[in-house]
């Protein structure tokens, strides 16, 4: 038969101590890894963002040599005159329509949002925590037979 001892007040407030202690490391732990993994998140986005405009820069490079060579070419060099610095030929009329374009920037994840995120697991350990404190342990009832 085992024995059935009631918990000692010292017992219950060392339980209570050491329980509340263990759920704030084990908080501690759950934030500072999710705050990890959110920055291993943005270091990812940011590696391909760069990688993106490292292949746009080095597009733009071969273009910009390729116009190199078309300008040592007297005829283009013209043409690319009158277009771009709007010089004329005599009696010739220029007329230039700008084409507007618009880009879409990605919003990338803000300051706000890791903090929500802190402050939402914050919150819920110390509800828990509270939870925990306020339920305090229960007393069986003896059974009797």
């Amino acid at each position: 038969m085992a024995k059935n001892r009631a918990m000692t007040p010292q017992a219950r407030s060392r339980l209570t101590i050491l329980g509340s202690a263990s759920i704030i490391f084990i908080g501690i732990f759950i934030i500072s890894f999710m705050s990890y993994g959110i920055n291993l998140y943005k270091l990812q986005k940011e590696k391909s963002n760069l990688e993106k405009e490292y292949s746009e820069l080095q597009e733009k490079a071969d273009d910009l040599k390729n116009e190199i060579t078309k300008l040592q070419d007297p005829e283009y060099l013209a043409k690319f005159a009158r277009e771009n610095y709007l010089y004329s030929k005599d009696g010739e009329l220029i007329i230039k329509i700008h084409d507007t374009k618009t880009e879409v920037k990605e919003e990338e994840d803000s300051l706000e949002f890791n903090m929500a995120m802190v402050v939402g697991s914050l919150t819920i350990v110390g509800i828990v925590i509270i939870y925990i404190l306020i339920r305090g342990p229960r007393k069986k009832k003896k059974s009797t037979k």
